[in-house]
């Protein structure tokens, strides 16, 4: 997903540390798997498994604390939970994916060894994400869910999604040269609606939403990008971006709701 300073700021600006630190970030099991050989374990094809450990690592957590002075502590463990799975996808990937995971690779190794986290905005950063999550939008097979962002509305977010891996693509078609992000939120109480969401206060919505780890955010005429494994539940999808004289843009009416059945 590219426009990773525009996600920073989204987090923060509903109170909480999901930040993306450095890149992305757990678990869930791929599309279709390998042809069965007689006599013989199955095993999953490669494209299958790279598809796997982009939607893990995309569910990652980002490093606790605060995104704009990262622990080297919780970088180092951020780092250890996302160079594994890293790894692995680079050793399955096609071809025409392995320079961007190589980049990647190489950044999340440094952490791994200094504790120091990537620019948020990067340019090796956003540029090797936006092109995973494009790949994995066109090849893995999952869920696609095409949004639409204008000033100031949603367009594309379903009304029900079944359960299990989805791939998200976000387009800005803004027309005010505004950055846009979509974060996917899941309401504490289930019978929380938007106009309560609306009305909550700043200061509690954190308290009130558990952050689908993960963000996708894009400047103008650009495009950004996630990947999402949803259990059964109701869901938000907004845009907390704003600032100035601009008032979040979920309070604008970029927000959106989808029941996962």
């Amino acid at each position: 997903m590219d426009g990773r300073a525009g996600t920073a700021r989204a987090a923060r600006l509903l109170g909480t540390a999901a930040a993306v630190a450095a890149l992305v970030g757990g678990p869930v099991a791929c599309a279709a798997g390998a042809t069965p050989v007689a006599g013989a374990a199955e095993a999953p094809a490669p494209v299958d498994s790279t598809c796997a450990d982009l939607l893990k690592i995309d569910a990652v957590p980002p490093p606790a604390g605060d995104p704009s002075a990262p622990d080297p502590a919780a970088v180092r463990a951020w780092a250890g939970q996302v160079l594994p799975l890293l790894n692995s996808a680079v050793a399955t990937a096609p071809v025409e994916l392995q320079p961007t995971l190589t980049a990647l690779q190489r950044v999340v190794q440094s952490s791994a060894e200094t504790g120091t986290a990537a620019a948020s905005d990067a340019p090796v950063v956003a540029r090797s994400v936006n092109e995973y999550e494009t790949w994995a939008y066109d090849h893995c097979g999952y869920r696609q869910v095409l949004v639409t962002a204008v000033d100031y509305r949603l367009d594309g977010v379903p009304a029900t999604l079944p359960a299990g891996p989805a791939a998200i693509r976000l387009v800005n078609d803004s027309a005010s040269g505004s950055v846009h992000a979509v974060l996917v939120a899941r309401p504490k109480d289930q019978a929380m609606t938007v106009q309560q969401l609306l009305a909550t206060p700043a200061e509690q919505l954190a308290q009130q939403l558990d952050l689908v780890p993960g963000a996708a955010s894009a400047g103008p005429r650009e495009q950004g990008g996630m990947l999402v494994d949803l259990a059964p539940a109701r869901y938000f999808v907004l845009c907390p971006l704003g600032g100035g004289d601009t008032p979040p843009h979920l309070t604008l009416g970029m927000v959106a709701q989808v029941t996962v059945t």
